[in-house]
């Protein structure tokens, strides 16, 4: 072969290797799949709905994704698939009646762009973030990798989910607001090499931008008095600094949730209903997001929950500016004023005295008993069913060590998250 047949020859490998390469490049991966999910969030399910088969439909509006197909044109896809939601109307009513979140806004949260996150935990997930108007926190896109918990999710979970949050008006729930689920139903080349996932949960980002705000910390917390393999048989020195990001957070001796009694007796009472649903549904494993930041600050609140509504002021300030508003339309002098004004203890964050919190308010923001912090809750990850296989064979192995967090029984791991909460809360003196 001549050299000049040798130099054509390489040029003509090296053009094919630099055509091919961005195909198996991560930015390549993120890109595709991040359209996949804007495609499906911006069609119009009414749409979509009128193009499904009859046959179909009954089982597409209520939320069991629609049978596996083979489709000739979609299986050479490796990353850009097809996804559809599940269950649309369903959520639609949820989202405009129980999450306050009007289609208007949720189509202009959703036509944004989506930004990849990283190291958020050990499940391997991929996890996508919407990059649109700063009046609110956006949404969360989590994928659903493992065979068990997406069945579990789309068979159990989801019908359970709406029905529980419908009968609780106002939103009275701390359980992370999923606002739509994605599927494919198409079988693709992606799909058999495991590097497209086909199913999506999306939830409300409750903590939003809270890494910029100065002084605002995160944490995730499970209870610790569960064996963690992760974190206690491996010396922290060979520890990746994803791996320490995928583990639970504690709160450090010096911080504390710090309420009032009545703020307390709210958050048990949201807290244990929500704990007593997951039990029911036989789950472990989840954890309490919490998200604290200066009284004085103005973060995004979470999409649905208008800005105004969550309390930056000292509780005191908060009801003594409404109270003497109040009096000042109606010609109470000052001297009667500063008599009637003194703040009842227990007032809820929200400046509505003798009114009980609920998830909603949690949600938004309440209000510390010093008036120093405002507290963001959210319960996430519930999607570790011990009924199914991988779970039960993972518990059945994990006899033979301490209980875990995923092999213990769904009514210790509910007792164990209470104390947990009990612990890490201080009740303010009356």
């Amino acid at each position: 072969m001549s050299t000049t047949d040798e130099r054509h020859e390489s040029a003509f490998t090296t053009s094919l290797r630099d055509a091919i390469k961005p195909i198996y490049s991560k930015e390549y991966r993120v890109n595709m799949t991040a359209r996949s999910i804007q495609s499906a969030l911006k069609r119009d399910f009414e749409q979509e709905r009128r193009e499904i088969k009859r046959a179909d439909r009954e089982q597409w509006d209520w939320g069991l994704p629609l049978k596996t197909k083979w489709r000739l044109t979609k299986m050479p896809l490796i990353y850009m698939v097809h996804l559809q939601r599940a269950a649309p109307l369903e959520f639609a009513r949820l989202r405009e009646e129980h999450f306050s979140i009007t289609d208007e806004s949720y189509r202009a949260v959703t036509a944004s762009s989506l930004k990849s996150l990283s190291n958020l935990g050990l499940s391997g997930s991929a996890f996508f973030h919407t990059e649109g108007p700063s009046t609110n926190a956006g949404l969360i896109i989590k994928s659903i990798n493992r065979a068990f918990e997406y069945e579990f999710m789309h068979e159990t979970l989801l019908p359970r989910y709406i029905e529980y949050i419908e009968a609780r008006p106002g939103a009275d729930s701390l359980l992370t607001r999923i606002t739509d689920v994605l599927f494919c139903a198409d079988l693709s080349l992606g799909e058999a090499l495991n590097v497209s996932p086909r199913h999506y949960m999306v939830m409300v980002d409750v903590l939003g931008d809270l890494k910029a705000v100065k002084g605002a910390q995160k944490w995730d917390l499970k209870p610790s008095g569960f064996f963690e393999p992760t974190r206690d048989l491996v010396p922290d020195i060979i520890k990746s600094e994803a791996t320490k990001s995928g583990l639970a957070d504690t709160l450090d001796a010096d911080v504390r949730i710090k309420l009032t009694k009545s703020q307390y007796d709210d958050l048990i009472r949201v807290l244990e209903q929500d704990t007593a649903f997951l039990e029911e549904l036989e789950t472990v494993d989840y954890s309490l997001l919490l998200g604290r930041f200066p009284a004085s600050s103005s973060p995004q609140p979470p999409l649905g929950l208008d800005a105004s509504s969550t309390v930056h002021l000292p509780i005191s300030d908060v009801l003594q500016q409404g109270a003497s508003k109040i009096k000042r339309a109606l010609g109470i002098s000052s001297s009667q004023e500063t008599e009637d004004v003194a703040p009842t203890a227990g007032a809820s964050a929200s400046g509505r005295e003798g009114q009980k919190l609920t998830g909603d308010d949690f949600t938004k923001g309440v209000l510390s008993a010093d008036g120093e912090w405002v507290y963001r809750l959210t319960i996430v990850d519930f999607l570790w069913n011990v009924n199914k296989l991988v779970p039960t064979v993972m518990r059945t192995a994990g006899k033979v060590l301490p209980d875990q967090t995923i092999t213990t029984e769904p009514a210790r791991y509910r007792q164990e998250f209470m104390k947990m909460v009990e612990e890490y809360v201080e009740v303010a003196d009356s």
